[in-house]
């Protein structure tokens, strides 16, 4: 196994030196790059930083979205034996304070002005701060007609004592540098070992409060091992990144493609997405499901838009369900039936393939759990949508399903290496060369603290509660800290509870809240689309603000009347007797949900702990408070 990141590089661009290994959009072209000429940029970026200063075990931060600059970036961080701290391109200002201050971080590559813009808002609180690096010097802050206005890093007033260069300009240093000493990089790389730290990743964790995840390199040369153990992917295929970098999921899929040789190919952007499937033709595409349920309804409205052709779709999806159960228990497919399957994908869902860019192998989902029947209809079509399980604290995958060896609703087997057991209570429990050498502050001598997320015996806690069938699949059921314990001694399970409250269009998220209260209260988001369609349908005037437009009484009854359907459902111990709707959407942008579309419940609660306190409370309401009492 490659004990470093680096030399797992290393190995790969001498073996696949002029194959190419990225691609971008650029300049109204898509241009490649070889492995040597990533292994040369990375290398001078390096040697760049290091002439900046940068030395063994310094943290630099990386605050950009999904572009080819990011690898570079992260390689020349790993090549100068420096850790790498990938932040969201939405992280906050308050937020970055925090990363940065407690990192103690010297450096910071950021994407544009407006990433540059949130250091200007914190440099009093970032003293450690000595250098700033940018990938674009200008970025478009308003769309016009022939035109825009860009906001541009020389208007901005720079601190007079942080140096700010370009990633460009950081490059050009280094090549200096190595023309004087060609093995300045090459004598640090060789210092790295295996126990070294690669990487911080920010995570809710098991105690959801944001924290620094601690991954090593041969945290993380022990994941591509496994993944290259299991033969998923092959150097031929050609693999479409655009979820975010910051996140764990997106990082392996990279690290996937130096493990194997393949190519990485970076889009336009999530709003470009089809566009950038039917011209790269790409054989993998990972993301997470919320993408995936949006593709499939959209692709159900198109096919109801065909006439005679849209009466099919229920039996095409029935014969395509049929196909895909008797396949996953190992049970012979008639001939008539693959004729049936052939015939109604031919009919209805061939565009489906040609759409994902007509090369597709198949679709991997991560990051949250995936509606059986979203992956149920992808089937039906003939592409395979293959979902796995993962956390940040394991080094990303823990299990999933192959293409040959699936059973859809499950999150797969496990990886080779990776041990998983269900401890008494449920709880999935991970052990093996992948789990993370710690949380960032974690004290060794701690005794009054929460207990630790790895244990004595190596086991590391995820919270998430599942079971293995008797093929070895293992199912995620519940989420451990979603267990609420009544002040009435009921225990009660919030997930199921929150899939009910979310079956709603008007309802984006919901949160179920009881523990050591005497009954149970939720807290809902609204859905904009949800919340727009209903208006438009009960001609209610939109031209309001949320916070009123959640308190009309035709919407309160719509929200009152499905509290109602869900509560008739359930023993009296579990009825919702209140809820509050929130008076804003929640989104990445208020930081409310994750990249990935999860929602940050503790983020959520905190922020509104006066509702929250509002709910369990014997007095007055506000206004956006709906009270769903029932009699017992």
């Amino acid at each position: 196994m490659s004990q470093t990141v680096v030399e797992l590089f290393e190995e790969q661009v001498h073996r696949s030196s002029v194959r190419p290994a990225l691609r971008r959009f650029h300049d109204g072209i898509w241009e490649d790059f070889t492995w040597t000429e990533w292994w040369d940029l990375s290398e001078r970026v390096a040697a760049g930083l290091m002439e900046c200063g940068l030395a063994p075990g310094d943290t630099i931060c990386v605050l950009a979205s999904t572009r080819m600059e990011w690898v570079i970036a992260d390689m020349a961080i790993a090549m100068a034996g420096a850790i790498s701290i990938p932040l969201h391109a939405a992280t906050a200002p308050r937020q970055l304070a925090k990363v940065l201050a407690e990192n103690q971080t010297t450096m910071i590559i950021v994407e544009d002005p407006v990433q540059l813009g949130k250091l200007l808002e914190i440099q009093d609180s970032t003293p450690s701060l000595t250098h700033i690096i940018y990938l674009d010097q200008d970025v478009l802050i308003e769309s016009q007609r022939g035109g825009g206005d860009f906001l541009r890093i020389r208007s901005m007033a720079l601190p007079a004592d942080i140096e700010v260069l370009s990633l460009d300009a950081t490059g050009a240093r280094g090549r200096s540098a190595l023309s004087e000493d060609p093995r300045f990089v090459a004598r640090r790389r060789r210092e790295i070992a295996g126990d070294t730290t690669a990487t911080i990743l920010y995570t809710a964790g098991v105690s959801g409060d944001p924290r620094g995840v601690i991954l090593t390199h041969s945290n993380l040369g022990a994941q591509v091992e496994a993944l290259s153990a299991l033969q998923l992917f092959s150097r031929d295929d050609v693999q479409l990144l655009f979820l975010p970098l910051a996140h764990i999921f997106s990082r392996v899929l990279y690290l996937a493609a130096v493990g194997y040789g393949m190519l990485s190919v970076f889009g336009r952007g999530p709003g470009r997405l089809v566009d950038d499937l039917a011209e790269i033709q790409p054989t993998l595409l990972a993301s997470v499901p919320r993408v995936y349920e949006r593709l499939h309804q959209e692709i159900v409205d198109r096919i109801q838009q065909r006439g005679m052709r849209a009466r099919l779709l229920p039996a095409a999806l029935e014969v395509g369900k049929t196909v895909s159960r008797r396949t996953q228990g190992g049970n012979r497919v008639g001939v008539f039936l693959r004729w049936e399957h052939r015939i109604f994908s031919r009919l209805l869902l061939e565009d489906v393939r040609q759409w994902l860019g007509g090369r597709m192998r198949f679709l991997l989902s991560g990051g949250a759990p995936l509606a059986k029947e979203t992956a149920e209809f992808f089937f039906a079509a003939g592409v395979l949508l293959l979902e796995g399980y993962g956390l940040t604290e394991t080094s990303g995958v823990v299990s999933c399903n192959m293409p040959d060896d699936f059973r859809l609703g499950s999150v797969g087997r496990l990886l080779p290496g990776i041990d998983v057991t269900i401890a008494e209570d449920g709880e999935i429990l991970v052990r093996g060369d992948t789990v993370m050498k710690g949380y960032l502050g974690e004290d060794e001598d701690r005794q009054d603290q929460m207990p630790r997320a790895v244990d004595k015996d190596g086991w590391f806690h995820t919270g998430d509660i599942g079971i293995f069938d008797a093929r070895g699949y293992l199912f995620l059921t519940d989420r451990k800290r979603d267990l609420i314990v009544t002040s009435t001694g009921k225990h009660i399970v919030a997930a199921p509870l929150e899939r009910a409250l979310c079956d709603h269009p008007l309802i984006a998220h919901a949160i179920v809240l009881g523990e050591g209260r005497p009954y149970l209260g939720a807290l809902v988001a609204v859905d904009p689309d949800g919340l727009l369609q209903f208006v438009d349908q009960n001609e209610i005037n939109g031209d309001r603000p949320i916070r009123q437009l959640t308190t009309d009484p035709r919407v309160s009854q719509e929200l009152r009347s499905h509290i109602d359907r869900v509560n008739n459902e359930r023993s009296t111990y579990e009825h919702i007797r209140k809820i509050a709707v929130l008076p804003i959407f929640l989104s990445t942008q208020n930081q409310m949900l994750t990249a990935s579309g999860n929602l940050r419940r503790a983020e959520v609660v905190q922020s509104f702990e006066d509702i929250v306190e509002n709910l369990f409370e014997g007095g007055s309401m506000e206004s956006f408070l709906l009270n769903s009492e029932v009699s017992d």
